[in-house]
């Protein structure tokens, strides 16, 4: 008997180990490519190396909006990973599903918050109460070419009508042809909204819709007029050619955008610089990119998994690491006071010690409303029809007020 006894518990014992060395499997779908992915992963092996009892595994889907577009898809099945980037007006329709595990609800969840940019915990949020938080999120900014604004005599503009006087400055015609603009942006969503909000601009007040509010309309008129003009260049793609060519003096982008940039200027004698966004009536830098969900679709132990490796990528020398790295904001308030950061950007020479100026009265690009995706289509299209001059600027937003009306009442009567 005795003989029986202890074999069982060799046998318990064994079965014990066996289960404990069993790792929590993560599954985390992302859109990090190129440069970004590669630096994502550093730091997921990283993580595995140190917690051998789990295992994050990425799964790379393509850009934010594919790893969106996917999340959505396979809602219907609740056929999700353990966690994912999403964006926050996909990552409030998730939550309203009920298929987040919220990041209130778990452990010491007041620490990680605490740590992180009050401003930036809005977009994952809703009553105050936070169920997604911020990781690869960028400031938007002006970039510059300092030797050619140092040929012309001019510093980098602090406001939108000294933005208008030097992109002006900045063009070069020869033989009646434009050989260099002075600004060049993208026909998208975020380019409109992020020099609206320095007009005063916004979407939404006091729950009505506000899309061609006089704020924005003067906004759209802004640009539209530096295009027509002749003193801007304006495109829906990347502006790679561009800078190859050196044929725009000054860009509007994100910062994330600095290490894709600085690809396309290899070789040339001048370099890019980032500085804040010009002001006009206000100065309200635009935030843009994606927030971290856990999925109660998985196990416990998965869902515990997840909060673990979302701990280590929001915590400061992770956070410093992937700033460094990325041109993201390093989310975590405690790395903007590392000796090792303070010396990176004073060392720097691409100014990205601007990424962090405003965030106190930053926002973020689009409302945390589960319908808002298909606004940003509608108002996009109106940037796009008054950029082309196929509508003034007050038509194309009156169009997008009433789309985007039409767009709310559909998903409120489901």
């Amino acid at each position: 008997m005795k003989k029986l006894i202890l074999v069982l518990l060799v046998l318990s014992l064994l079965t014990f180990a066996v289960f404990a060395q069993q790792k929590v499997v993560v599954t985390f779908w992302e859109g990090m490519g190129a440069k970004l992915g590669t630096t994502l992963t550093q730091i997921t092996n990283l993580f595995n190396k140190e917690h051998p009892n789990i295992e994050v595994k990425l799964v790379y889907l393509g850009s934010g909006n594919h790893v969106d577009a996917k999340l959505l898809a396979s809602l219907p099945a609740r056929a999700l990973p353990t966690m994912a980037q999403v964006k926050s007006p996909t990552a409030a329709m998730l939550y309203s599903k009920g298929v987040v595990a919220p990041v209130y609800d778990f452990p010491n969840y007041l620490k990680v918050t605490d740590s992180v940019y009050s401003h930036l915990l809005i977009p994952g949020s809703v009553n105050g109460k936070i169920y997604a938080l911020p990781f690869n999120v960028d400031t938007f900014l002006l970039f510059i070419r300092p030797k050619m604004l140092e040929n012309a005599g001019i510093t980098p503009p602090k406001t939108m009508q000294e933005l208008a006087q030097d992109a002006k400055l900045l063009t070069i015609k020869k033989n009646g042809k434009t050989v260099r603009y002075g600004l060049g942006f993208r026909t998208t969503y975020r380019q409109f909204t992020a020099v609206a909000y320095q007009f005063g601009g916004q979407y939404i007040k006091n729950g009505k819709l506000t899309i061609n509010s006089p704020q924005n309309v003067k906004a759209l008129t802004f640009l539209v007029n530096l295009v027509k003009e002749g003193y801007a260049y304006a495109k829906f793609g990347y502006f790679d050619n561009e800078l190859s060519t050196s044929s725009v003096a000054m860009l509007l982008g994100g910062s994330a955008e600095l290490t894709y940039d600085l690809s396309d200027i290899a070789g040339q004698s001048d370099g890019i610089v980032m500085v804040p966004i010009p002001r006009d009536v206000t100065f309200k830098p635009m935030t843009h990119g994606q927030y971290i969900e856990i999925f109660n679709t998985g196990s416990k132990a998965q869902q515990t998994a997840a909060w673990e490796y979302l701990k280590f990528l929001l915590s400061p020398q992770v956070q410093l690491f992937w700033a460094v790295k990325t041109g993201y904001i390093p989310v975590n308030k405690e790395v903007a006071k590392l000796p090792k950061w303070k010396a990176f950007v004073a060392q720097n020479p691409n100014g990205v010690g601007s990424i962090l100026v405003g965030l106190d009265t930053s926002k973020y690009f689009a409302p945390s409303i589960p319908w808002w995706t298909s606004v940003r289509n509608v108002i996009r299209t109106a940037f796009e029809d008054a950029i082309h001059f196929t509508k003034t600027p007050q038509e194309a937003l009156d169009q997008a007020q009433k789309q985007a009306k039409q767009i709310k009442a559909k998903f409120l009567n489901k």
